[in-house]
Formats: structure tokens, sequence, C-alpha cells
């Protein structure tokens, strides 16, 4: 139940499939660039994007599964 004062209240919508698809084409639009990358993101961009593709994600699929991951994002 959505909200226990209101029995009659529809169940929030799962918005699992849609992070799911997001972050799935983001990866595979940085994965369409070859080589190591820079992302710069503007801090006001931080936390949406970390809502569908956190941060050690982004590491691997920048800097590829490299123990030198600590640099890989560079935020303005």
């Amino acid at each position: 139940m959505a909200f226990p004062h209101r029995p009659d209240a529809p169940e929030l919508p799962d918005f699992s499939m849609l992070k799911r698809l997001a972050r799935d084409q983001l990866i595979y639009l940085l994965e369409q660039l070859p080589g190591k990358k820079d992302l710069f993101i503007e801090a006001d961009l931080m936390s949406p994007l970390d809502r569908i593709a956190n941060v050690s994600i982004l590491k691997v699929v920048l800097l590829g599964p490299t123990p030198h991951q600590e640099h890989a994002i560079r935020c303005q």
C-alpha cells in the first residue's frame, strides 16, 4: 500500500526497469568511444546521474577494469 491513510490509493509504480534501461544505454554510449575517457559532470547533475549509474560502474566503463580507477571521473 502506497499511503497507509488512504487504502484506495494505488501502489507507486516500480521504476527499476526504467533505471536499468537508462543505465544500460549510458554504458552502451560510453563504450562506443574507444580508449580511456574523461567525463566532466556538472555538480548539479551528479545526484541524478548517480541514481541511474553509480560512480563505481562509471569508473569501470570509463577506464576499464584497472587498479587506477580513482581518477576516472572529474566533476566541475
